[in-house]
């Protein structure tokens, strides 16, 4: 016998504010490490999902079918003014480095066949850059001088 689904579980938003809350709050959700345990915290003004629901149908380019919520600033949690529908190239050039691999900034990595740093900015698909050089702060500075100039969505990379 299936459940019976009334309510607020029907609205689109209702599955991704549950996982948001659940990720954010939960030690057993296998992303907690990722988010509550780094302090990435649902805000008080949007923890009830009317509230949540109200805010993000406000936002521009609301479409739920196609897009995704993202929050622009990485470090900080799921509060107002840090939160936009997005696609999920944009997602993608918006996230931290995860810290695998020994290359220590996105987008910047060893290669061995060319004994030299490699700068990459990849989006919507398509390698929009690609520069070799000689040290790994090089590499930094010319990604990130191609994502300013350009006007990209990525994050700029420190060492």
């Amino acid at each position: 016998m299936t459940k019976k689904r009334y309510g607020n579980e029907l609205h689109p938003l209702y599955s991704r504010w549950l996982s948001i809350t659940q990720r954010c709050t939960n030690p057993n959700h296998v992303s907690y490490k990722n988010y509550g345990a780094k302090g990435i915290q649902l805000a008080p003004d949007l923890k009830s999902f009317d509230d949540f629901k109200d805010y993000m149908m406000s936002l521009p380019n609301y479409d739920p079918e196609n897009l995704s919520i993202d929050r622009i600033e990485t470090s900080k949690g799921y509060e107002k003014g840090n939160l936009r529908w997005a696609t999920q190239s944009v997602q993608l050039a918006n996230q931290t480095h995860s810290g695998k691999g020994s290359n220590a900034c996105t987008g910047v990595n060893w290669s061995k066949t060319h004994q030299r740093w490699v700068a990459r900015v990849n989006f919507e698909g398509k390698n929009l850059f690609s520069k070799v050089c000689l040290t790994q702060e090089d590499a930094v500075k010319a990604r990130n001088e191609f994502i300013v100039v350009n006007n990209l969505p990525h994050k700029l990379q420190v060492i």
